[in-house]
């Protein structure tokens, strides 16, 4: 059985104000040639297939074309898509009626019954190319306010539905394979800061490892846009984003996860590079520049144009500052001229009173580099001289989480 784990796509996602369709028409092209490529029975997206809970008519029409394009050049193909913290549930499982529901499954949250997350509907059996049932996914979404309890107990309930799942996918096949998907932020993985939301779940912003029951053969996880494995009692990894996500992730290698399962027991793996659509620039490399030589670079980078203005290289310009610089940007711009680039941003960066810019890691950060939660608590410590409490900081956490989900009931959306 081979299975290719996916996540984070983000459809309909702007950088710095340029649209990012062409670049995710090249990814998704891409996947298609690999789901062919390497004869590959099931597709399991982990979350976070939009990027807004509300997306663009764009960004659901190259959902829909993409699922359309697969089975039809993979007729036993079975797809499995879980929502992340992104996606709007009712959003996500929009086409679901009129998709074929014996190849495409789709939870945009929990499922369930009596008012209670139900683990056992959210099992999907997946079939071989002989069309044998030879593995299962518990295909277990991002879980929503209200699925977990909000008073720190949030691990332990989560920790419930994987073993519940787990039992029942052992209780209806016998003797199969099962593969858990996750979107959450499981301690141990690596944060992008800039273009990854917080999410608190049951009270909790990061997960143990151990909420995954030992017993699964893979755990698939998305909300982490760095590709990455985690130590557990199985292969537990994050698909990662299929291209940076923001200028922070430009160092970032993508990839796609082929899993391969054959009975019980851990399920092999190995990764699969997606090329990148698209060239991330930064100037210097390293560090910050005085104004007059980083306006020289600028000048003197050369480029060759893309085959398409859509995927022409986005730029960063890092500039260390004595005293504010108003016109900056438009000096940048008129440096760069009408070289094939697109500006995505330029970072003034102050030199403060002392230390070292040669290293980026040790500069201050810009004000879109520094999240809410960090405006939060530098307010609390300017006001009170103290940081704030970690109720108070979970619960700041937990309402930022309900404002990044926003309305996503049937009656909300048509109100």
């Amino acid at each position: 059985m081979r299975i290719l784990h996916t996540a984070d796509w983000h459809l309909g996602q702007e950088l710095h104000g340029f649209d990012r369709g062409a670049e995710h028409d090249r990814f998704l092209a891409w996947l298609l040639d690999t789901l062919d490529d390497e004869a590959v029975d099931a597709l399991v997206v982990a979350g976070d297939v939009y990027d807004t809970v509300n997306p663009p008519v764009a960004a659901q029409q190259r959902l829909y074309r993409f699922l359309n394009t697969a089975l039809a050049r993979r007729p036993g193909l079975d797809i499995v898509i879980v929502g992340g913290n992104h996606d709007g549930p009712s959003r996500l499982e929009l086409p679901a009626p009129l998709l074929d529901r014996s190849r495409i499954s789709i939870f945009g949250a929990l499922p369930r019954s009596d008012g209670r997350p139900d683990p056992a509907r959210t099992l999907v059996p997946l079939t071989d190319d002989a069309g044998r049932t030879a593995a299962v996914v518990a295909a277990i979404a991002y879980p929503r306010p209200g699925d977990l309890p909000v008073d720190g107990g949030g691990a332990a309930a989560l920790a419930d539905i994987y073993a519940q799942a787990l039992t029942a996918a052992r209780d209806r096949f016998p003797g199969l394979p099962v593969i858990a998907t996750g979107h959450l932020h499981v301690t141990g993985g690596d944060v992008s800061a800039e273009s990854e939301r917080p999410v608190m779940i049951g009270g909790e912003e990061a997960l143990s490892p151990g909420i995954f029951p030992e017993g699964y053969a893979y755990v698939a996880l998305g909300h982490l846009h760095r590709a990455q494995g985690l130590k557990a009692a199985m292969p537990l990894r994050y698909a990662g984003a299929p291209f940076p996500m923001s200028m922070a992730e430009r160092s970032y290698r993508h990839s796609v996860v082929l899993v391969e399962t054959d009975g019980q027991g851990p399920a092999a793996h190995r990764l699969i590079p997606v090329p990148r659509p698209v060239a991330f620039l930064r100037v210097p490399e390293t560090g910050a520049l005085d104004p007059e030589a980083a306006l020289a670079a600028v000048a003197g980078l050369e480029v060759a144009p893309p085959e398409s203005p859509d995927l022409r290289p986005y730029l960063e310009v890092v500039v260390a500052i004595d005293a504010p610089v108003p016109d900056l940007r438009h000096r940048v711009a008129e440096a760069l001229g009408d070289a094939p680039l697109r500006l995505a941003r330029v970072r003034a960066l102050s030199r403060g009173s002392g230390g070292s810019l040669a290293d980026g890691a040790s500069l201050p950060p810009a004000l879109d580099e520094i999240g809410p939660a960090d405006v939060f608590a530098r307010l609390h410590r300017q006001r009170f001289d103290t940081d704030p409490p970690d109720a108070l900081a979970r619960a700041f956490a937990e309402l930022l989480a309900h404002a990044h989900a926003g309305p996503d009931t049937d009656a909300e959306e048509t109100a």
